[in-house]
């Protein structure tokens, strides 16, 4: 067999090896989502502890800054989450986020500023629980824009 003939070969075979790999690395609507669903769930959780250290008066209010932080930098991810259009399967996501894109990244800055405000205020002990609210507020006047209603969340259809 000649050399070129074998380099072609070899190339082929190699190529038919890659496919398996390639295939592999291939993003599933449903990932798309569930990467959403796991980065708003951060912040749920974050914002969630901080409330349960002011409300409970647990002896972690240390830990405050450092949830604002992680909200914070969480923030800077949705418009990115958002960025693949997926509508169907389970999602809350309203089809008019990528209809309105520019709205939504409007929503996106607001809670945003209320998160630089609320990672601030925790450093310099300043009132967490009334930026916290600020926060949560602008979180669910996107969610109310953007977000199915319960009613027609994925979780209550019967499957």
């Amino acid at each position: 067999m000649s050399s070129i003939r074998l380099t072609i070969t070899l190339t082929v075979l190699g190529a038919f090896c890659l496919l398996p790999l390639a295939s592999a690395f291939a993003q599933s609507d449903d990932a798309y989502i569930k990467y959403r669903q796991r980065l708003m769930r951060s912040q749920i959780a974050n914002i969630g502890a901080i409330f349960e250290i002011l409300k409970s008066g647990l002896p972690y209010k240390q830990n405050i800054a450092g949830h604002a932080e992680s909200i914070l930098a969480t923030t800077k991810l949705i418009s990115v989450a958002f960025e693949k259009q997926v509508t169907e399967g389970m999602t809350d996501a309203e089809p008019t986020i990528w209809k309105k894109m520019n709205e939504f990244k409007e929503y996106e800055k607001k809670v945003e500023m209320a998160s630089v405000e609320l990672e601030k205020v925790s450093k310099a002990g300043g009132d967490v629980a009334a930026a916290a609210k600020a926060l949560d507020n602008a979180c669910n006047d996107c969610h109310e824009e953007f977000r199915k209603p319960e009613g027609e969340s994925y979780k209550n259809k019967k499957k």
